[in-house]
């Protein structure tokens, strides 16, 4: 059967939302509509709404007149920075090739489509694509000089990659019959189901005549874990990925993250936000799967029309995932991105985005644009995207705030 960029991200998104399916709180993703226009930039410029995820603290940084504030929110995001889709796709088709030419007799095309299915697999090893489904919903309240929030998020994550590969046709002693078996080239999907309830509370401070807001979030995470192995030669089959066989309930990590945001003047602001202080390991047949501490610095300088946010991850992040064959799916971002405000009806904005994290990809270092909108029509409206030439994304969300 043909396989196509949309099957894969269909098997991986199956992966991904048969974990998280089961959580009763479910709805999805690790930015939001308005910060996710702005290239991922949130820590200093986060909003009441927001603020549980992007930096606690930024809870006390509102506009007098936003006492409460509702937020629902959806994204998805999928990732293919090697084409490994591609890679799929020619090795079934170079596949279907080589039956046909067995069915007629054609010793020489059966050959020439075993070496090129050869040569695919010499060059699958290490890559991997990946999605990402979040849904999210925040309550939040403010008053004078202290504020709080209620918030509930589940992230799905699923990555594939190929394992478990036949040897090349050209090398001495190797059996071409190891390209065709489906004991080999098995495209190995792990996901994670992080289903993540807190509660935060800011309250600012007058230091030197200056704002500084303090913020903290305790917050429990439940995790489920999803494996699921099938041969590319029949990987189009996706019906048992939903088993309950292949989920594993890992249990739940109590921790907390903590914000600062510090006003400089009337117009430039700082914030730090460090997240999950209180670090987990899990055990996942034999690997170990690592909620770890991250911590994000941003800065950024504001006016009644214009907003312009810089953010930086001070420490590497690796995936929410076990196997040691995602570990190049680890982040450190660079995020940058303005928002352009008319009289608080409508905002547009845009955002880049960039992986500093060592050990990656080129591709997945590729500079990634994003742009979205958001409008007041009596209730907000966010809507945003992001692109690149092997990967895009968008989220959506709703509220109210009065």
């Amino acid at each position: 059967m043909e396989f196509n960029r949309k099957k894969c991200c269909k098997i991986l998104t199956v992966a991904a939302v048969s974990v998280f399916s089961q959580a009763t709180n479910a709805i999805p993703f690790a930015f939001e509509g308005r910060s996710l226009g702005m290239g991922g930039a949130s820590v200093a410029t986060a909003d009441l709404a927001t603020a549980p995820w992007a930096n606690p603290a930024m809870l006390t940084n509102q506009r007098p007149s936003d006492d409460f504030s509702l937020l629902l929110g959806i994204g998805a995001f999928i990732r293919d920075n090697n084409d490994l889709v591609s890679d799929i796709d020619d090795f079934q088709s170079a596949d279907q090739r080589r039956q046909d030419a067995a069915n007629s007799g054609d010793s020489a095309a059966e050959a020439a489509a075993v070496l090129d299915m050869s040569n695919i697999v010499g060059g699958i090893g290490g890559k991997d694509l990946a999605v990402d489904v979040t849904g999210l919903a925040a309550m939040g309240i403010a008053f004078d000089t202290f504020a709080m929030a209620v918030s509930i998020r589940s992230d799905a994550i699923a990555a594939g990659t190929v394992t478990n590969l036949s040897c090349q046709v050209t090398t001495p002693g190797c059996d071409p019959n190891q390209v065709t078996d489906s004991n080999y080239n098995i495209l190995n999907v792990e996901g994670v189901l992080a289903t993540e309830f807190g509660v935060s509370f800011a309250k600012s401070f007058r230091v030197y005549d200056r704002k500084l807001s303090v913020g903290i979030k305790p917050k429990v995470i439940d995790l489920q874990a999803l494996s699921y192995q099938e041969s590319i030669l029949t990987v189009d089959s996706i019906d048992s990925i939903t088993n309950q066989e292949n989920k594993t309930d890992l249990g739940t990590v109590t921790t907390v993250d903590i914000g600062l945001a510090y006003d400089i003047n009337k117009s430039f602001r700082l914030g730090l936000n460090i997240g999950n202080l209180i670090e987990k390991d899990f055990d996942i047949g034999g690997q170990k799967l690592k909620y770890e501490t991250t911590a994000r610095l941003g800065a950024a300088y504001r006016n009644r029309f214009l907003t312009l946010a810089v953010d930086y991850d001070l420490i590497e992040n690796d995936p929410l995932l076990a196997d040691p064959n995602f570990s190049d799916l680890k982040t450190q971002y660079l995020a940058a991105g303005a928002e352009f405000n008319a009289f608080d009806f409508a905002q547009l904005r845009i955002g880049i985005a960039k992986n500093m994290a060592n050990g990656i990809s080129g591709d997945a270092k590729t500079t990634a644009l994003t742009a979205g909108v958001g409008f007041w029509l009596g209730f907000n409206l966010d809507v945003a995207a992001t692109y690149t030439e092997h990967s895009l994304g968008a989220f959506v969300q709703t509220g109210f705030r009065f």
